[in-house]
C-alpha cells in the first residue's frame, strides 16, 4: 500500500469514528484544501500547512502537502483561523480567513528565499540562531544538522564544547533538560542516551548560560533540548543504523514509532548499541624525599585499557487529550547496560634519582558492572482561562542499580628482572538509589508580561556497599577497613516566583527561588560523617534595551549551586593500578555560583559577551601524588574558590544561498584556588591565560538541497581544571549526508578528529612536592557510516521525549 493510500485510509477512517460519536457534530465541521507550488507553477511537496485559531499562538491542526502539492484539511469548525504555509528554503505564506463553509485556496505560490529572513533568523534554508542575553536557540528541525545522533549534533551547536562523554559549556558541565525538564541520568548515561538519540527528532537546542529562577538552583549553565511534536494525525516509523570504526568497530541499531490521532500521541523507540573502545595512558611521576627538594624515585607508567559495552535504551511517551483545557502525558525511559568490561594492563619502571632501573610493576585489573536506570514519569497541564493561565503538576520516579567488581594484580619484578612479589585483591560494590520528584507550577499574564510560580520536592535515598577481600594463595580474604557501607538521605524542598516583560524597546527577567536542603549520609566505617541542613536563596535578573534598529545592550545577573555528585560523597576506592586510586570525599559541601554578564548584539547576528564568574567551595577532582607511599590518588575535593573572567564574540550569517557560517571566539582567565594538601598547608592557585575558537561551515552541494556536507572545527588553547593544567586541543570533524527516495531514506558520512590532534590530550601539575604528568590517547579519530529509512506518513513530526528531573545526573561523577 502506498504511503498516500494509508494516510488517505488512515483519514477517512478517523473521519468514521467521528461520525459513530455524532453525526450532529459532523455537519457542523468545514474543510480547507489548496494546493502550494513555487513562483513557476512546479508542485511542492512536504510544506507544512499549520492552522492557529484566532490570537492563539499554538497551531491546532497541521498537515503537508502530497507529492502534486494539495492539502486539505478538515474537522474545522466555524471561526477566525491564521493559516501559515512553510517550506525550506522559501518565505513563509500566512493568510487569515473567516471559515463559515468549506473554503478551497486555490493555487497558494511561494517564494524562495536567499536572504536573512529577519535581524535575528538565519535564512530558512539552514540552521537558525536566536540569541538573547544569557540565551541561544539553535534550530535545526528538518536541516541536514538533525541527522546523526543528538550528541553528534551537540558538536556542532554554538558554544557547547564536547570532547568524548564529557559537555561542556563556558567552562562547567550544564545540567541537561528536554523538553524543559530535568533529565534524571549519571554523566555516562547522558551520553548514553544522547548518543542513542535520533536528532532527526530534535528541533532546536537552547544553550542557558543565565537560567531563570524556574530552573532548579543548581542549574548553573542549562542544556535544554527540545523535541519536534506531531500536528498531523496518522503513522510513521525509521529503522536507522550506524557503524564507527576507530581502533575497534562500534555499532548501533535503531527503531521508533510514532502514532497520533485526535486525543492521543503515542512514540516509542528502541536503541541498542555495542562498541568496544581502546584507550592509553602515559604517565610520569617524580616522587620527592620530604624536604620537597631531593628526588625520592621517578615512574613512568604505561596504561591501556580495553572496554567492551553494551547498551539498550527504551523509551515510551503517551500524551492525552482529556478536552480543550486538560492534557495528561506519561513517559518512561529505560536504560540498561548488560554489559560493561575494562580490561586495563599497566606496566610501571621504577629509577632511582640517577635515572637508572630499580625495580618493575606489572598491574592486570579486570573490572565488570552492569546497570539498570528506570525512569517514570506523569504529567498534568490544565489551561485555566483564554488568557493564557496555565497549571501544570508532575511526578516522576528512577531507580538505579549499579553492580561492579573488580579484580587486581600486580607483579613486582627487581632490577634484574627477577620476580618479587605479587599482590592481589578483589572488590564488589553495589549501589541503588530511588529517586521521587514531585513539582506543581502555575503560569499566568500579569503586569503585561507573564507571572510563574512554583513548588517542588525531591526525595532521594542510595545505599551502596563495598566488600573488600585480599587475595592470598588463591583465597580471598574479607578487608574490613577497605569495605563500607554507605547510605545517603536527600530531601529538597524548592519555591520559586519569576516575572518576564516586554514593551517598547525593553525585556526584563526577575526571579527569586528558595531551596531548604536536609541531608543525612552514613559510612559504616567512618561513622556519621555528613549531615547538612541548610536554606539559601537564588536571585536571577536580566534585561535587555534596544538602543536602535540595529543595536542593543543587555546585562544579567544569576546566582546558583553545586551539589555534589553522589559517587563523589560515596568514600569507596576504585583501583586503576595497586597505587592509582580513585575515591569519593564523604565530606563535601555545595559549591555557590555568583555570575554577571553584560552583552552587545549587532544586527542580531553579531554578539559581544563580557562574563564573570566567581564559585565558592568549587567542586572538582583533585590529583594528588603521596610521596611517602609513592602513590597518585583522584579525590574530590571543594577548592576554595574559583572563578573565570571572559569575552566572547559570536558571528553566525548566510554568506550566500549555498554556505551558512558560525563563528565563535572567547578569550578568557581561568584560576582554581586550593589547599595543597598532600604538601605544606598553604594555599595553591593554578591559573591560565586560554583562547577558544570554534567555526562550522554547512554547505549545500546540490540543486534540490538532498546533498550536503558540514565542516565544523574547535580549538582550546591552555586551560586548568582542579590541580591539572592542560595542553591545548584541537579537531576537525566533516560529514556528508545524501537524502534517497524523495526523502524516505538518507545516508550520511563523516570522519571526527580528521587530522587525529586530539589524540595529544596531555595535562601536568607541578608545585610544590608534587610533580605529575598524564598524556592520554583516547579513540577520537573515528569514521561513521549511518543509513536511515522512514516509513509510513514520513513526513509527520515527532513528539519524542525524555524524562527530566533533578537528582538523577548526580548518580555518578561528573
Amino acid at each position: 500500500m502506498s504511503p498516500q493510500i494509508s494516510t488517505y485510509v488512515m483519514i477517512r477512517l478517523f473521519i468514521f469514528l467521528c461520525c459513530l460519536q455524532g453525526g450532529v457534530l459532523m455537519a457542523q465541521d468545514f474543510s480547507v484544501s489548496g494546493k502550494v507550488t513555487n513562483a513557476e507553477n512546479t508542485p511542492l511537496s512536504f510544506v507544512n500547512v499549520l492552522v492557529y485559531e484566532a490570537e492563539s499562538e499554538t497551531p491546532s491542526k497541521g498537515t503537508t502537502t502530497d507529492e502534486d502539492g494539495s492539502f486539505i484539511l478538515k474537522g474545522l469548525k466555524q471561526g477566525s483561523y491564521n493559516f501559515n504555509f512553510s517550506y525550506i528554503g522559501f518565505e513563509d505564506y500566512n493568510k487569515s480567513i473567516e471559515l463559515t463553509s468549506n473554503k478551497n485556496f486555490g493555487n497558494v505560490i511561494l517564494n524562495e528565499s536567499s536572504e536573512m529572513l529577519d535581524e535575528t533568523v538565519i535564512s530558512a534554508k539552514l540552521p537558525t540562531i536566536k540569541k538573547t542575553g544569557g540565551k541561544l536557540v539553535f534550530n535545526v528541525e528538518n536541516t541536514s544538522f538533525s541527522v546523526g545522533s543528538t550528541m553528534d549534533l551537540l558538536k556542532k551547536t554554538p558554544g557547547v564544547v564536547v570532547i568524548g562523554e564529557n559537555i561542556q559549556v563556558k567552562f562547567s558541565s550544564p545540567i541537561i533538560y528536554i523538553n524543559g525538564k530535568r533529565v534524571y541520568l549519571s554523566s555516562s548515561e547522558v551520553a548514553s542516551l544522547l548518543e542513542n538519540t535520533d536528532a532527526a527528532y530534535i528541533k532546536s537546542v537552547e544553550v542557558i548560560t543565565n537560567p531563570s529562577a524556574k530552573y532548579d538552583a543548581e542549574a548553573g549553565t542549562v542544556l535544554n533540548i527540545i523535541t519536534t511534536k506531531a500536528i498531523s494525525i496518522g503513522y510513521k516509523g525509521s529503522v536507522d543504523a550506524t557503524y564507527e570504526q576507530g581502533v575497534y568497530p562500534k555499532y548501533k541499531f535503531g527503531t521508533s514509532h510514532f502514532y497520533k490521532n485526535d486525543w492521543l500521541n503515542v512514540y516509542t523507540s528502541y536503541t541498542f548499541g555495542k562498541r568496544r573502545e581502546y584507550k592509553e595512558d602515559d604517565n610520569y611521576v617524580r616522587f620527592f624525599e620530604q624536604d620537597e627538594v631531593s628526588i625520592k624515585s621517578i615512574w613512568e607508567t604505561k596504561f591501556d585499557r580495553t572496554t567492551e559495552y553494551e547498551n539498550h535504551n527504551g523509551n515510551l511517551v503517551l500524551d492525552f487529550t482529556l478536552n480543550e483545557k486538560n492534557s495528561l502525558s506519561f513517559t518512561s525511559n529505560i536504560s540498561l547496560t548488560p554489559k560493561v568490561n575494562y580490561n586495563n594492563n599497566g606496566k610501571s619502571l621504577i629509577y632511582n634519582p640517577l635515572k637508572q632501573v630499580d625495580s618493575t610493576i606489572t598491574t592486570l585489573s579486570s573490572v565488570n558492572y552492569e546497570k539498570d536506570n528506570l525512569a517514570f514519569g506523569l504529567d498534568y497541564s490544565k489551561k485555566l482561562n483564554e488568557k493564557g493561565a496555565t497549571f501544570s503538576a508532575s511526578a516522576n520516579y528512577i531507580f538505579y542499580n549499579n553492580l561492579q567488581s573488580q579484580s587486581v594484580s600486580s607483579d613486582y619484578f627487581l632490577t634484574n628482572n627477577e620476580f618479587s612479589r605479587n599482590n592481589s585483591f578483589y572488590s564488589e560494590l553495589k549501589q541503588k538509589s530511588n529517586i521521587f520528584t514531585g513539582q506543581a507550577d502555575v503560569s499566568t499574564m500579569l503586569w503585561g508580561g507573564t507571572f510563574e510560580t512554583g513548588l517542588k520536592f525531591s526525595n532521594v535515598n542510595t545505599e551502596s556497599k563495598q566488600d573488600f577481600f585480599d587475595k592470598e594463595n588463591s583465597i580471598n580474604i574479607f578487608n574490613n577497613s577497605l569495605s563500607d557501607d554507605f547510605n545517603y538521605k536527600e530531601n529538597i524542598f524548592a519555591e520559586y516566583i519569576n516575572f518576564e516583560r516586554e514593551w517598547e524597546k525593553w525585556r526584563i527577567t526577575a526571579g527569586l527561588r528558595g531551596e531548604y536542603t536536609d541531608i543525612e549520609a552514613d559510612s559504616r566505617s567512618l561513622g556519621q560523617v555528613n549531615n547538612q541542613d541548610y536554606f539559601d536563596i537564588f536571585p536571577s535578573a536580566s534585561f535587555h534595551y534596544t538602543i536602535n534598529e540595529n543595536n542593543g545592550i543587555g546585562l544579567s545577573y544569576s546566582r546558583s549551586i553545586e551539589r555534589p555528585r553522589y559517587q563523589s560523597l560515596n568514600p569507596f576506592k576504585y583501583f586503576i593500578t595497586e597505587r592509582d586510586i580513585q575515591s569519593g570525599n564523604p565530606s563535601l559541601v555545595p559549591a555557590i555560583e555568583d555570575k554577571i554578564t553584560l552583552s552587545i548584539d549587532h544586527k542580531g547576528k553579531l554578539f559581544f559577551e563580557l562574563y564573570f564568574e566567581n564559585v565558592e567551595n568549587s567542586l572538582d577532582a583533585l590529583t594528588f601524588q603521596n610521596n611517602n607511599n609513592s602513590s597518585l590518588e583522584r579525590v574530590d575535593a571543594n577548592l576554595i574558590k574559583s572563578y573565570q573572567y571572559a569575552f566572547d564574540v559570536t558571528y553566525f550569517n548566510s554568506l550566500n544561498s549555498w554556505w551558512w557560517l558560525h563563528f565563535t571566539t572567547s578569550s578568557f582567565y581561568l584560576a582554581n584556588e586550593f589547599y595543597a594538601l598532600e604538601s605544606r598547608e598553604e594555599k595553591y592557585t593554578n591559573d591560565t591565560f586560554g583562547q577558544y575558537l570554534f567555526l562550522t561551515n554547512h554547505f549545500t552541494l546540490s540543486k534540490d538541497r538532498s546533498f550536503t556536507a558540514d565542516l565544523t572545527g574547535k580549538y582550546i588553547s591552555n586551560f586548568v581544571f582542579g590541580n591539572r593544567y592542560f595542553k591545548n586541543q584541537s579537531f576537525v570533524n566533516i560529514s556528508f549526508r545524501k537524502d534517497l527516495w524523495n526523502k524516505r531514506a538518507s545516508l550520511t558520512l563523516g570522519v571526527d578528529d580528521i587530522f587525529d590532534t586530539l589524540k595529544d590530550m596531555a595535562s601536568t601539575s607541578r608545585y610544590y612536592n608534587q610533580d605529575n604528568y598524564f598524556y592520554t590517547n583516547l579513540e577520537y579519530r573515528l569514521f561513521r557510516l549511518g543509513f536511515k529509512y522512514n516509513f509510513g506518513n514520513a513526513r509527520l513530526r515527532d513528539n519524542s521525549k525524555q524524562i527530566k528531573t533533578d537528582e538523577g545526573d548526580r548518580l555518578e561523577g561528573k
